[in-house]
């Protein structure tokens, strides 16, 4: 990005969140954007490459901290030895949770433009690099454990994919729908509690 005055810059990018909010990216435009600003679209060209550049400025921090907060969770995990992940794994995971939902309500808006306004934009598959993440992370913990000796039984990578896709996607729907945090906390904690019991299931894991 072409950095010249940033007071203008956060000007443009104030327009464009407006317009990603309302529009949502696949049917926003650099002229739209530039008509609310009140500058020529060669002005905004000037300081921007396109909308998706604009995009990213307006997300980035907040979807590269849950990221790399969520990514050093699993990899931190995975250093437990199999003994330790299998007793700790609800408790780890649900302080864990905790610190997401924070990093989610500090960036609220960001993430209401990933969850709701990014088809179209580089952030489009975000949701869906947590979910694969997840789902390998799930399949080494499995691992892991019938190599300890532990009589773990094998799910699908499919099941465990589809049900990875129905945490994460339940758990930014607080975020579609605009929940309060507290209301948001109580909710994904109830989820993650649903997913505890069902994985335990499916894995024959006694508690």
């Amino acid at each position: 990005m072409k950095i010249k005055d940033e007071s203008i810059n956060e000007k443009l990018l104030a327009c464009a969140k407006a317009e990603f909010m309302e529009k949502g990216f696949a049917e926003s435009s650099m002229r739209t954007i530039a008509e609310r600003a009140g500058v020529t679209t060669g002005m905004l060209y000037s300081r921007f490459a396109d909308k998706d550049e604009m995009f990213s400025c307006l997300v980035k921090e907040g979807a590269e901290k849950l990221y790399t907060y969520f990514s050093n969770v699993q990899e931190d995990f995975a250093a437990y030895p199999a003994e330790r992940q299998k007793g700790e794994m609800h408790t780890y995971t649900s302080g864990k949770m905790r610190v997401m939902m924070d990093i989610i309500y500090d960036y609220f808006d960001s993430f209401k433009l990933i969850v709701c306004h990014s088809a179209g934009s580089s952030y489009e598959h975000y949701i869906d690099r947590m979910i694969e993440y997840e789902t390998d992370s799930t399949e080494r913990f499995m691992r892991v454990l019938r190599e300890s000796g532990a009589p773990v039984k094998t799910v699908r990578r499919d099941i465990n994919h589809m049900l990875a896709s129905a945490l994460f996607n339940g758990v930014f729907e607080v975020v579609a729908h605009d929940f309060p945090k507290e209301d948001a906390l109580e909710y994904v904690e109830a989820v993650c509690e649903f997913f505890y019991a069902g994985w335990d299931r499916l894995m024959g894991i006694s508690r």
